[in-house]
């Protein structure tokens, strides 16, 4: 100790069972936020909003969008493969297109149902004002792994102090 007294050895199930604890809660707090739809104005020009990457698995992507003006313009998504570049180079070759809105459609949610692996760049070509959210649905959650292992020392810890308190 600072003051050069003397402390009692803290035990290691006790230490599991803080530090799990403080991992299983961190990663719930930071993997898991709510997203919140993003306003984007399009000038008519396809613009790169988004980077997703799906991880160690496949999974697939679920698109939100709302049109804020009045009368809706067409709201179309380019899902580009990424090609490793800081910035967008603007072709769309090789671009998978998703029409989301229409003139007769103010609010759409659509899926693509073929599983992706790999990083993709998401673009959106508009023009007007649009709510828009792009989720990833993972084959395997492994962004959850630190909070498994969390788990696990905490169940640990819990159960070796019970049989300490036993002895």
């Amino acid at each position: 100790m600072g003051g050069g007294g003397d402390a009692p050895s803290v035990p290691v199930w006790d230490m599991a069972i803080l530090a799990g604890a403080t991992i299983f809660l961190s990663t719930l707090v930071i993997v898991s936020p709510w997203t919140q739809p993003l306003t984007y104005s399009l000038d008519g020009s396809p613009e790169e909003i988004l980077t997703v990457h799906t991880g160690m698995s496949s999974g697939t992507l679920t698109f939100e969008a709302e049109c804020l003006d009045d009368p809706c313009q067409v709201l179309t998504v380019w899902l580009i493969p990424h090609d490793g570049a800081e910035s967008w180079d603007g072709s769309l070759s090789g671009a998978q297109e998703v029409d989301l809105l229409d003139q007769s459609t103010s609010e759409t949610t659509k899926s693509l149902n073929d599983p992706l692996s790999g990083e993709y760049r998401i673009i959106l070509d508009g023009d007007g004002e649009y709510l828009f959210e792009a989720t990833v649905n993972r084959d395997i959650p492994h962004e959850f792994v630190p909070a498994i292992i969390g788990a696990l020392l905490v169940v640990w810890g819990i159960w070796r102090k019970q049989q300490e308190d036993m002895d």
